[in-house]
């Protein structure tokens, strides 16, 4: 269905005036408030929305897009980069794998999440080794989040149902303390649903999904001067899958049992003894597993990449000053077993990285920000072959408060990426070139910030050159094949008046590889997305009850890579009502209903195919009514 939609600037002034009204929950937080993240996105926001997946998660940031309609296939851009080229972590502990390239990489349940931090485009040097992209940052839930004024000990159950795919979803927590300041949590969840369908009604098949996840948590202070946290995340989808999920059914495409699981432990001391000394250790290992069981032509395959790492870091106040100065190590381990030729292939990656990064007040209006890192790369590939790299990543920025209220910005960064693993499900084949060298990003941006009173506006350029980018050359080979750069503006207005917020944010973003405009073809490196507007209205009609509505238009994307399709622009509507009928907020009812008016639509980070192909991703799903009970008691 190929709807056009643009904005007229009736229709953007109309939203532009409706936008000064007011501010939405999911914020952006740059400059004074927190250095280095550009959104934010709380356990609330996702509790109203009815997270069941990383579309619903992102849904509110205009530089964030999420392609695939089954969770198993999303991936997240920012930016119009792959989160391939970006750090994730989950409380810290670095989610590197990258399973295969026809399905998404990131499995987390919305439940457990607390907060989601968002880093886009190179930046601090804390961001972690081989940011390229930026990083994004899940934070989990813990006993304290979940514990009532006074209470000791607690629990809660959830229930769910989703009509668009008969979905269900259970969970049951229980948390309290242990000891005063030292908490406890353990939580169980189980999803089950149909096929999806799209806006027409036609049923998206191997679409459903069976998924187990659990997280225990052990943390919180010992001591005044003393914290640790110890946790376990655990996530299971098993369920009949097409061989290549985010592609449509076709004669080399056949549904198969697939398994994926995913085990994360992570473990955090915090040390804090005086303004010059609050030493953070960590440790943590994860196990990310995929398997195909009976593949008519190659039979089963079974692999997983076994991740483990550590940080230290000190963070001391001195004065006008942030200092943080660390060291951290990451050790990335690929085994991966096929039928088709007998064998077991491997491969192993390392990096150690030192960083630094000060954040100074020089004035009372000028924030200085500087740091670097110096990473050193080990990688044996699955041709026994090995590479070795480091590299320094320098970044810098200015924030100058020019009157109360109206700050204007700017900074440059750099991060060095050198020779990584490959994805785990190609091991047993792809080849990497024998002078395959390692990549660099520059970013640089510029812009305002104004936060006065209930009003904030703000507006960021910025120019990303990713040089000698890692893909696959003419010979199917991994090798350095060239630059990609991405410029574009991301902006935001809104103001609140009372219990009403509105707010309107837009994103533009022109990823290019080598001059040409990245296509869905370019899977691990990322996709060409149309310019998109996000409009939010929240209403708080008392302390009990709150309604929401968020738009989100996609505009056609007409410049597109040669031979691939043009991308039809969108406009799809959420409402949400959140009803907490006793005063303790024991009791939760919330009603979102997903594309209210049934909008048929493909999102522009689905794959959308070649020109005279028919080899085609999924349409999103259509109107989805959700009902969710929590109670805890």
């Amino acid at each position: 269905m190929d709807t056009v939609f643009k904005l007229s600037p009736v229709a953007l002034a109309v939203i532009a005036f409706s936008a000064s009204a007011q501010e939405i929950e999911t914020v952006e937080i740059t400059g004074h408030q927190l250095q280095g993240v550009d959104a934010v996105v709380t356990a609330d926001d996702l509790a109203k929305r009815q997270a069941i997946d990383l579309d619903d998660v992102f849904r509110n940031n205009p530089e964030v897009s999420v392609g695939g309609s089954a969770g198993v296939s999303q991936k997240i851009y920012v930016r119009g980069l792959e989160d391939t080229m970006l750090n994730v972590s989950i409380d810290g502990a670095t989610q590197t794998s990258n399973l295969f390239h026809h399905q998404g990489r990131l499995s987390i349940e919305p439940e457990l999440i607390k907060q989601v931090d968002v880093s886009a485009g190179a930046g601090r040097a804390t961001n972690g080794p081989g940011a390229l992209g930026g990083a994004i940052q899940f934070k989990t839930k813990d006993a304290h989040d979940l514990l009532q004024a006074n209470e000791k000990f607690g629990a809660q159950v959830k229930g769910g149902y989703y009509t668009n795919n008969s979905g269900k979803k259970y969970s049951a927590s229980a948390y309290g303390e242990l000891t005063q300041g030292l908490g406890i949590l353990a939580t169980y969840g189980y999803i089950d649903n149909d096929n999806i369908e799209d806006a027409e009604g036609v049923e998206q098949p191997y679409t459903a999904a069976k998924q187990r996840v659990g997280l225990i948590k052990l943390s919180g202070d010992i001591s005044p001067a003393h914290y640790v946290s110890l946790a376990y995340d655990y996530r299971e989808d098993n369920e009949t899958r097409l061989i290549k999920p985010h592609f449509q059914p076709f004669s080399k495409n056949t549904p198969l049992k697939q398994e994926t699981d995913r085990n994360t432990i992570t473990a955090n001391y915090v040390f804090s003894h005086s303004d010059y000394i609050k030493l953070d250790v960590s440790a943590y290992n994860t196990r990310n597993r995929i398997a195909h069981l009976d593949n008519p032509r190659w039979g089963t395959s079974d692999g997983n990449i076994d991740t483990f790492g550590g940080k230290i870091f000190n963070t001391a106040l001195m004065d006008n000053h942030t200092l943080i100065v660390g060291t951290e190590y990451r050790n990335d381990e690929s085994s991966f077993d096929t039928d088709w030729d007998g064998k077991s292939h491997s491969e192993e990656g390392t990096v150690y990285g030192l960083f630094i990064q000060d954040d100074w007040q020089v004035t009372e209006s000028v924030l200085l920000s500087a740091g670097a890192r110096y990473d050193w790369y080990e990688l044996n590939d699955n041709l026994n072959q090995d590479f070795e790299s480091s590299g320094f990543s320098p970044n810098v920025s200015v924030h100058y408060e020019v009157a109360p209220g109206v700050t204007l910005f700017t900074g440059y960064a750099e991060a060095f990426r050198g020779q990584v693993a490959k994805e785990l499900f190609i091991i047993d084949y792809a080849e990497n070139v024998a002078d395959r060298g390692p990549e660099r990003a520059k970013n640089f941006e510029f812009g305002v910030k104004v936060e006065q009173d209930r009003f904030d506006a703000g507006i960021t350029v910025f120019d990303t050159k990713i040089k000698n980018v890692v893909g696959k050359n003419e010979n199917r080979q991994f090798d350095n094949i060239g630059d990609l750069t991405t410029q574009g503006v991301t902006a935001h207005v809104g103001q609140s008046f009372g219990s009403l917020s509105t707010r309107l944010s837009y994103n533009k973003s022109t990823p290019e590889l080598n001059g040409e405009p990245l296509s869905d073809g370019d899977m691990t490196l990322g996709t060409s997305i149309g310019d998109t507007w996000v409009l939010n209205i929240d209403y708080a009609a008392s302390q009990a009850l709150e309604f929401g509505w968020t738009s989100t238009f996609v505009e056609r994307l007409d410049d597109v890579a040669e031979g691939y399709q043009q991308k039809a622009g969108y406009g799809v509507h959420d409402l949400y009502a959140q009803w907490l009928p006793i005063s303790n907020e024991a009791l939760v009812l919330t009603l979102s209903v997903k594309n209210v008016l049934n909008k048929q639509y493909v999102a522009h980070g689905t794959y959308h195919g070649e020109v005279g192909d028919d080899i085609l991703g999924y349409a999103a799903a259509g109107r989805d009514f959700r009902f969710n009970v929590s109670y805890a008691f």
